[in-house]
């Protein structure tokens, strides 16, 4: 379900004039048959795609007989997580904007903002 979905993500984005770029492997299939190029533009033009490979030759299909997959297998996320400070000095407030204090010790459940961020008391 994922590949499906990226795969109408990548299209929609080349389809709107967007731009997609992949640091590491695409895999292109024609018709069944897996392509040895790298594409470097896609073209669409009604029902057909024209693909411009990386050694300058270009190919033309309809649309529903081409995929193109990408992968990397560098992943990204988070790299750095700082703790907020809860133990008491902070102003608190609730989401009407009313001052609650500083002690987030004292606090019902609920969200606040505390330091001008929204945050969850459980």
């Amino acid at each position: 379900m994922k590949r499906k979905t990226f795969l109408c993500m990548f299209l929609m984005a080349l389809l709107s004039g967007g731009t997609m770029y992949a640091e590491t492997e695409q895999t292109v299939i024609i018709n069944g048959t897996e392509i040895d190029k790298f594409v470097s533009n896609l073209t669409f033009n009604g029902n057909n795609v024209t693909l411009q490979f990386d050694d300058n030759t270009s190919l033309t299909e309809d649309m529903s007989k081409v995929s193109i997959s990408l992968s990397n297998e560098n992943t990204t996320g988070i790299t750095n997580i700082t703790s907020m400070d809860n133990s008491g000095k902070s102003k608190v407030y609730n989401l009407n904007g009313q001052y609650m204090g500083k002690d987030t010790n004292a606090l019902n459940k609920g969200v606040y903002i505390i330091n001008g961020k929204k945050t969850v008391i459980k």
